[in-house]
């Protein structure tokens, strides 16, 4: 198996395809295989399981790009083994897609949460709706907090291998002591940037939550926004704007990485 390899749970909805579409064109750049993961509860239903993913991934004939795609199906429930089959399989990103129903946007963004900090493992959401495109722009949100910086490890790894550009933003605070903060986080998340040849531009916007980071993401023509999730930001009702980041009307994907597992990722 190749060394590095994509995981993506799959329901047999058209959320999940989205997904594995998605998964699909990163592999490609990122020269990865795929692992398309089901959950089932009960031991009888993992033959016809494993049938139906292998016939999912027949009929992709020649959509899959010349990626190897692998039919898994897991016992148990979908928190503990996306957690255990990405760290056994040393999987680099979990890529997953959700329906983004209105009204049910809060209930998914609390779900990912819980998946996302029972795993070390990056995630990519990618809402049902998505339009695909090129990755070419991440945005990477910033604030003062050492553990917003985290996802740098990931982001740059990516930005190298799909030659996309990164745009770092943070607010632009009134306070120097905050001010001086964020120069320091732009100076050290751009050096990582500059080490692999990743090219970049930072800018404070009014205020950190999800509304301007959208608004920014349009305006940069973002294709991905890269954030840290971490239960003790600074940022007030950080999980509220973390689920609306998931969840966002423009279908942007967004990649998330746990904060508190820092240096375990296998990219």
């Amino acid at each position: 198996m190749n060394s590095r390899n994509l995981l993506v749970p799959y329901d047999f909805t058209s959320a999940a395809d989205v997904a594995l579409t998605y998964a699909i064109s990163l592999a490609k750049k990122l020269s990865a295989e795929i692992n398309l993961i089901h959950v089932v509860k009960e031991s009888k239903a993992v033959k016809k399981s494993k049938t139906k993913l292998e016939e999912v991934i027949h009929k992709l004939g020649t959509d899959n790009k010349g990626v190897l795609i692998h039919p898994i199906v897991r016992i148990g429930d979908i928190f503990s083994d996306i957690s255990s089959a990405g760290k056994e399989l040393r999987s680099s990103i979990v890529i997953m897609g959700t329906h983004g129903a209105k009204g049910m946007q809060r209930v998914f963004g609390s779900f990912a949460i819980k998946i996302i900090t029972s795993t070390h493992i990056p995630f990519i959401i990618v809402q049902k709706d998505y339009k695909p495109s090129d990755l070419e722009r991440i945005v990477v949100p910033i604030d003062v907090s050492k553990e917003s910086l985290q996802v740098e490890q990931v982001v740059s790894a990516v930005a190298k291998e799909t030659k996309s550009e990164v745009f770092v933003v943070a607010e632009n605070h009134q306070d120097t002591a905050l001010k001086i903060k964020v120069a320091v986080h732009f100076k050290v998340i751009t050096e990582q940037f500059d080490s692999v040849g990743v090219k970049y531009h930072t800018e404070s916007i009014k205020r950190l939550a999800s509304k301007e980071i959208l608004d920014y993401t349009k305006k940069v023509k973002g294709d991905l926004i890269g954030i840290a999730y971490h239960t003790d930001s600074i940022l007030p009702q950080f999980d509220r704007i973390f689920q609306d980041l998931i969840t966002n009307d423009e279908k942007i994907p967004v990649l998330i990485i746990n904060a508190k597992e820092v240096g375990n990722y296998f990219f």
